[in-house]
């Protein structure tokens, strides 16, 4: 078996270096993706984007407020239901597609006894007439709970849909579950239940049998099919007139032909009101199921990525750098490339109608960024501070260790030694190869200085030096013996430094009156000009 090659050693490390860095990448992008702590920020993003992708205003919606004005002029709520029976049924001639009925009529009426049979009386007139399943989801004392419409309304509604608005952990309301009920997603969405009753070419048919009999037991409140609704706070998006204009005669039927009338209260206080992305204050509830309503006709409603899907997608994106970064001249492009990928596929699903939270991928390639700049300053550094024909430190590193070095030494009272060896050409013998006994001095003073604080230096072209914190001057002495001899050989053996070289070697440790390290280096200097010059006579 051929042993590896130097430049096969540095392929396997670089592989094995990726794989590593792949898989700690997938592991934040995991961790990231399921403790949501990007959340707020991916909200933010498909607020701006979806705001920005779609456009403003939709004529097939309109909301009939019973608003302050329509309470002034009508008296408070609840008003009698005779008076609801008279909305219904001028919304109806109006020629309207489906009517929803935003309103809590759980209980008959009690002082309005005819007004119950009234108002069934024109929901069945209508025949497309939508009420409410207020949700009541379980808390830590009392289980979900489902509150119906009175039975005498529900039997005359053409369908029931679930009023639930989902909202994030700031408050806001931006997501809407299509289907939800107890134990079993039965009910359609409000909004929903209006869309496919406008829609619909035959009358479908009634849903009453689901509900027939006793209400369901209480259980957890389950959700499916959850649906973002984007900028779901347009100001004038969706046209408003008051009830008791309606009531009044004041509007015709070009107000009302051909749209969906939702009829609910926007005379509640804060706490009956959402927060919405998009919107200068908060919406009435009945509001929100408007504009939901508009982007499901739209088909703008945005379905959001299941985590599974979301996590393989993440993961091709953060590993992708990995593999530009062995493609020839894409090393320095790699984070803008993979940046507008994942921005791009964002955006590009986004106006398919699914939403991919981008902020994980691109916080895991922002740290990668990061980690790659810090690596590549380290290795500009390195190489600022490195001989690069030995691969030791240069002249400019030696220089701040061993000022720091000193200052150490004298701080701590700890020994500091300082070996120079320099090679010279003889009188006798043509000069050998610079490089090759360069290549030998570096070898050989990594052999012998082995400690962890020992620094190898080349000071120029000949002249190296062993820098030695927490050697006595007789350990290195030692040291220097011991090189000599690997350098200059012995008898039978020649070393590296016999070939028309000869070494001389200089020794010094910090003395007391050295305030420097340069009168340490100068006192070495000298004991290798004057002291061990093997060829002076």
């Amino acid at each position: 078996m051929r042993p590896l090659t130097r430049s096969s050693r540095r392929t396997h490390g670089q592989v094995r270096a990726r794989v590593l860095a792949a898989l700690g990448a997938v592991a934040l992008l995991v961790l990231l993706t399921l403790s949501e702590v990007t959340l707020p920020l991916d909200q933010a993003l498909f607020d701006l984007a979806a705001r920005n992708g779609r456009q403003q205003g939709n004529h097939q919606v309109v909301v009939v407020a019973i608003d302050p004005d329509s309470i002034a002029r009508l008296g408070p709520w609840p008003w009698p239901r005779h008076q609801l029976a008279q909305l219904v049924d001028r919304l109806s001639a109006a020629g309207t597609r489906a009517i929803g009925l935003h309103l809590l009529l759980a209980q008959p009426s009690l002082y309005d006894p005819r007004g119950d049979a009234l108002l069934a009386q024109a929901m069945v007139r209508d025949g497309a007439v939508v009420m409410p399943v207020v949700a009541e989801p379980a808390s830590p004392n009392a289980p979900a709970t489902a509150i119906l419409p009175a039975p005498e309304l529900m039997a005359a509604a053409a369908g029931l849909g679930h009023t639930e608005v989902i909202t994030d952990q700031n408050g806001m309301g931006r997501r809407l579950a299509l289907h939800a009920g107890l134990g079993r997603p039965d009910w359609p969405a409000f909004a929903l239940a209006l869309k496919d009753l406008a829609q619909a070419s035959t009358p479908p048919p009634q849903p009453r049998a689901l509900f027939e009999g006793p209400s369901p037991t209480p259980q957890d409140w389950v959700r499916a099919d959850t649906v973002l609704v984007p900028d779901s706070g347009s100001a004038g998006d969706i046209a408003r007139v008051s009830a008791a204009s309606v009531l009044a005669g004041a509007l015709g039927p070009e107000a009302f032909a051909g749209r969906i009338a939702i009829i609910g209260r926007t005379d509640l206080g804060p706490d009956q009101r959402l927060s919405l992305p998009g919107a200068p204050g908060s919406l009435a509830r009945v509001e929100f199921q408007a504009h939901a309503l508009a982007r499901l006709l739209e088909g703008s409603a945005v379905w959001p990525m299941p985590v599974g899907p979301q996590l393989l997608l993440s993961t091709v994106l953060v590993t992708l750098p990995l593999l530009l970064l062995g493609l020839p001249g894409l090393r320095g492009l790699w984070f803008p490339m993979t940046l507008v990928l994942v921005l791009l596929m964002s955006w590009t699903l986004l106006r398919a109608g699914v939403w991919f939270p981008p902020t994980p991928a691109l916080l895991v390639l922002g740290l990668g960024l990061a980690a790659g700049a810090r690596s590549a300053w380290q290795r500009a550094r390195r190489r600022g501070l490195t001989d690069p024909e030995t691969g030791v430190a240069n002249r400019l590193c030696f220089e701040n260790r061993l000022e720091s070095e000193t200052r150490r030494a004298r701080r701590e009272g700890r020994p500091l030694s300082l070996l120079l060896i320099e090679a010279r050409s003889t009188s006798s013998h043509s000069p050998g190869s610079v490089g090759d006994l360069a290549a030998a001095l570096a070898s050989g003073l990594r052999l012998r200085a082995q400690a962890p604080q020992d620094l190898i230096a080349r000071l120029d072209a000949s002249r190296f030096a062993a820098l030695l914190p927490g050697t006595a001057l007789h350990v290195a002495a030692a040291l220097a013996t011991a090189l000599m001899v690997d350098l200059e050989g012995r008898p039978g053996r020649p070393g590296p430094a016999t070939a028309g070289r000869a070494l001389r070697m200089g020794l010094a440790s910090l003395q007391p009156e050295d305030a420097r390290g340069a009168d340490l280096l100068l006192r070495a200097t000298r004991d290798l000009v004057t002291v061990r010059d093997p060829i002076a006579r």
